[in-house]
């Protein structure tokens, strides 16, 4: 037979143990004690009630006070007539004035004993917590020295330097209300019947549930104690406030070995809306600090560092309206141009303003792809080629092998991968550095059809280069707390002049410099003059490697692979995709030279 879920919440210790020892001879339910008066057992109740228990049995004031505030049904732990004579026969023996004081569960059944067996004694009963001090203070000056009380009295007696004896429930209580609790559920056995098998059918696959009442509150959980971490709960902590006002959401982030995606919905029952979220969780494909796959979601989309779009260089002219079109249609988009020019934050504000604004937004960065990532990314279930609905940004496939390329081409082919989730492509084009480049332009441009927005360079965009370098210093002026109002007529000039081969990287990095140097309104022509010469346009634009070439040709390649690690910054996976060589073989040849030397 189904045991009853019974959460028990008790004013005080004794009782607790009380219950508990009654508790272990009955196999009809499945108990949980814990001890809290009043406000205390109310938070209990609130924190413990989605823990699937079948009722909550309480006494007095906290039953009372656990019935106001949760929706499972509360039986009380009443006080019988004998609890009360019992007491009142052990206050006999006291030589001073004595009372009864309580809530209304201890003193209606007070007034009806000491009625029918005309007992002289008065009787107070407390609405609140807070009532109880003045009516006890007050019953102290006409004479009062002891209170038979439940806890509540007790309590306020103690401040006021009363004595006081507690009426206890008798173990005869205790049953009754565990019989009445039994009675109640099984009357409803039916009800019960379907709320745990659909609940077992609910959980059984691989995703739990949460739901929220009108308040925000956890209502009901799917998820026993044991299996709730702390940082899964902080990931729904995170966006419960929007969920709570907007239904049909859907995030998603990994927490360690595993991605949890979290779904709402809206649910209305009495005319009170409930929040109900639904979590499934599947394994990562690489480690959580891994930058090959990266999720971002609406609300935790970051922008640069302190620019956005819309105080950007790609919110001028005609690109900011191509962009905001664009942002409307399901179509793939190929985002092309320069290093530089801002092909992440186009992509990303194409996701924030697209149709799966409200999903997750995949971003896949094909540079820091080896082959045994891209079949895992092409073959695994759990990969975001498998997901539906959602934005998937495959960041420079130009970066790929020739047999990745194939593998992604062949996969957009057969899979309609395109009609399920809206792609974004971005390819750079000034650079040797990424040999597929123009195939994977071709690819998608004839066959995939994307729409294509070439992000032109900044030294093409002379007209605008104020008005954006109006925009940078604004939010320079906010983040760094400046109050420039711009440059000197020959800094513009200077600036205006320079070829910017980092394009908008370039000039946000020179005009923060700029910002941190300048005490005047205007930022003058000599700093600028200083900072232009320091940024060695023409070695930007062809890096020039000498070599000496009276060396063995193993020293050659050495030096030759000592700066190409340079120019990656210790990255052996790009570095070695540039030289054409396995990483394995990379990898051999410094650990020789270094056991060389």
């Amino acid at each position: 037979m189904q045991k009853i879920k019974i959460l028990a919440v008790a004013p005080y210790e004794g009782m607790a143990d009380l219950i508990t020892e009654i508790g272990e001879k009955r196999e009809d339910i499945e108990l949980t004690v814990q001890i809290g008066d009043l406000n205390i057992g109310r938070k209990i109740a609130i924190d413990l009630a989605h823990k699937n228990y079948d009722v909550i049995i309480s006494r007095g004031g906290t039953a009372e006070m656990i019935r106001s505030t949760v929706d499972l049904p509360v039986i009380d732990i009443s006080i019988s007539g004998y609890d009360i004579l019992r007491t009142i026969k052990l206050a006999e023996n006291y030589s001073g004035k004595f009372i009864i004081a309580g809530f209304p569960g201890i003193t209606d059944s007070a007034r009806v004993l000491c009625d029918l067996l005309q007992y002289d004694i008065d009787i107070i009963t407390f609405t609140s917590e807070e009532d109880a001090i003045p009516a006890l203070r007050s019953a102290k000056k006409k004479g009062c020295t002891l209170v038979l009380c439940d806890m509540t009295g007790s309590n306020a007696a103690k401040k006021l330097n009363l004595n006081s004896i507690l009426i206890p429930s008798g173990a005869e209580s205790i049953e009754a209300a565990f019989d009445a609790a039994a009675k109640m559920v099984h009357s409803s056995l039916h009800v019960h019947k379907q709320k745990d098998l659909f609940q077992a059918l609910l959980t059984s696959e691989d995703r739990q549930f949460l739901i929220y009442d009108p308040a925000g509150s956890l209502w009901f959980s799917s998820f026993a104690m044991e299996e709730v971490h702390l940082s899964l709960m902080n990931f729904v902590q995170t966006y419960l406030a929007a969920f709570l006002k907007v239904p049909n959401q859907c995030v998603e982030r990994q927490i360690r070995d595993k991605i949890y995606t979290l779904t709402n919905r809206h649910l209305y029952y009495s005319g009170q809306k409930y929040t109900a979220i639904t979590i499934k969780q599947k394994n990562a494909l690489f480690q959580e600090e891994d930058a090959g796959i990266t999720i971002y979601n609406q609300s935790d989309h970051p922008s640069d560092d302190f620019f956005d779009f819309y105080s950007s260089s790609n919110n001028i002219g005609n690109i900011s309206y191509i962009v905001e079109e664009y942002s409307k249609s399901k179509l793939p988009v190929l985002i092309t141009g320069e290093a530089g020019t801002g092909k992440d934050k186009i992509a990303s504000f194409l996701y924030e303003n697209g149709p799966f604004g409200d999903s997750p937004y995949y971003i896949i960065d094909c540079e820091q792809m080896n082959e045994r990532k891209w079949n895992t990314v092409v073959s695994s279930d759990n990969s975001p080629l498998n997901t539906t609905h959602s934005t998937i940004y495959i960041k420079n496939p130009g970066a790929l092998s020739e047999n990745q390329c194939e593998k992604l081409f062949t996969y957009l082919d057969h899979t309609n991968l395109s009609r399920r989730n809206r792609l974004l492509f971005s390819l750079i084009l000034n650079t040797d550095q990424y040999p597929c480049t123009q195939k994977a332009r071709d690819y998608l441009e004839n066959r995939l059809s994307c729409l294509t927005l070439y992000l032109p360079p900044l030294r093409e965009r002379k007209e605008d280069l104020k008005s954006i370098i109006a925009l940078y210093l604004h939010r320079l002026n906010v983040s760094l707390g400046k109050q420039i109002i711009g440059l000197e007529a020959e800094a513009m000039e200077r600036m205006t002049a320079f070829p910017w081969p980092r394009n908008m990287a370039q000039l946000q990095h020179v005009l923060k410099e700029l910002a941190v140097l300048t005490k005047t309104p205007y930022i003058t022509a000599q700093d600028t003059s200083q900072m232009l010469n320091q940024e060695s346009p023409t070695s930007l634009f062809a890096p020039h490697v000498d070599l000496d070439l009276n060396q063995t040709l193993e020293d050659i390649n050495y030096q030759i692979i000592q700066r190409i690690l340079e120019e990656e910054h210790g990255n052996k996976e790009k570095t070695s995709r540039r030289l054409g060589i396995s990483r394995s073989t990379l990898w051999r040849i410094l650990k020789n030279r270094q056991a060389e030397e």
